[in-house]
């Protein structure tokens, strides 16, 4: 426990803009301009960019294409070592096996069987208490609102609870950063990563020992594993992975979806009006997202040689899938420039898709519109600086003009 201790000062994402590809999601109108030139130039050239060993799928139905491949265009080779890295094997780090369909079974099952009416009431309250708390008509949108209260349904969902609760959204921060967006190898991600991996695996090991000896599974995902029968090996690393995408993927989107809605004031109007109705306020979300993705790429490598629409992609050649430039393709999102909370949610790629799409989509379709209710329930009159965490949203002060509670 020493080691894990003076290994916990060095976990937290330190404040400041993220470097390389992953700055890119900082930037919220460069990228939207040119998604949208991207798509349009991509439909009139009929079929993938490419440049060297790199090929861009920029259109819906290429990106859906390359998806739907998944023996083709793989992952592992992409995502998968950084898991493996940190000793955490998981299915969003695996390609189509034995190995993957029989723990992303086991995962969904146990998540199918969480009870989440009472996550979601205590949801429902912490919004309340934290806005009904909050100083002099403000508060920071994502270190005192989305990210905590998703951290919260997080150790309800998972069943791990650890005693300091911020070095646990540290902690899964950290792993988040290494494992899906460190993509050029920074060793101080990496390292970063590691020391907080070694403190979630205590978490776990330590809940999982103390259940089987008092013999109370309890019933979240954890309890669920565990009656099923799966190993403690099995049960850390599936909630372990799955855990550390939930908690500042929410809190990216609450925070991305409310600077655009801040910036558009038809579109704050239409989503005001709209946020009793969760389905409809979930498809504005969905609409601001397109305009600011907290995903706006994704990556595949060809496992093999192949074509794409009629373009040679190399053995090991990287695929970059274009996912907000595809989310602008008039086939799939007809008069795409038009915000529509009535789109086929099947058509949006914020959650992925094919092989692995996300695991968590089910609880991000009434904790994301619960969240983003919840301000703007309180007429929000100005939002301040976003500031950053690499690549992570970090602060956001948002004032509103009355208490409407």
């Amino acid at each position: 426990m020493s080691m894990l201790a003076a290994a916990a000062p060095d976990i937290a994402t330190p404040i400041g803009p993220a470097t390389g590809v992953t700055r890119l999601f900082s930037f919220r109108t460069l990228p939207l301009l040119a998604a949208r030139l991207g798509v349009a130039v991509a439909r009139a050239w009929g079929k993938p960019f490419r440049l060297g060993n790199v090929v861009v799928a920029a259109t819906h139905g290429e990106v859906c294409e390359v998806m739907g491949r998944d023996l083709d265009f793989v992952l592992r080779p992409v995502d998968g070592p950084r898991f493996d890295q940190i000793g955490y094997h998981f299915i969003l780090g695996m390609d189509r096996s034995g190995e993957l369909i029989g723990e992303r079974h086991a995962l969904y099952a146990a998540l199918a069987k969480v009870d989440t009416a009472p996550i979601r009431r205590a949801a429902a309250q912490d919004i309340v208490d934290r806005l009904s708390a909050a100083p002099s008509r403000s508060i920071d949108v994502v270190q005192d609102y989305a990210r905590p209260i998703a951290a919260a349904t997080a150790r309800a969902v998972f069943g791990i609870d650890p005693p300091d609760h911020a070095q646990f959204m540290d902690a899964a921060r950290a792993i988040f950063g290494h494992c899906f967006l460190n993509v050029t190898g920074d060793k101080v991600v990496a390292a970063r990563a590691i020391a907080a991996a070694q403190l979630m695996t205590g978490w776990f090991d330590a809940e999982i020992a103390r259940r089987r000896e008092s013999g109370k599974m309890g019933e979240d995902m954890m309890g669920n594993l565990l009656r099923a029968g799966a190993g403690d090996d099995l049960t850390r690393r599936s909630l372990g992975g799955m855990l550390v995408g939930s908690i500042d993927t929410t809190a990216t989107v609450v925070a991305k979806v409310l600077t655009v809605l801040m910036n558009d004031r038809d579109l704050l109007a239409s989503a005001t009006r709209d946020r009793g109705e969760p389905a409809r306020l979930y498809g504005w979300c969905q609409e601001a997202l397109r305009r600011w993705p907290h995903a706006p790429i994704l990556a595949r490598q060809a496992a093999v040689e192949t074509t794409l629409r009629g373009v040679t992609v190399p053995a090991g050649g990287k695929v970059i899938l274009w996912i907000q430039a595809a989310m602008y393709d008039a086939t799939a999102f007809p008069d795409p420039a038009r915000s529509r909370p009535d789109r086929d949610l099947g058509a949006y790629l914020h959650l992925g898709g094919g092989l692995h799409p996300c695991a968590g989509r089910a609880i991000n379709a009434w904790q994301i519109p619960m969240l983003v209710a919840g301000l703007l329930d309180l007429e929000p009159a100005r939002l301040g600086r976003l500031q950053w965490a690499g690549p992570f949203p970090a602060h956001l002060p948002l004032t509103w003009k009355d208490r409407a509670r």
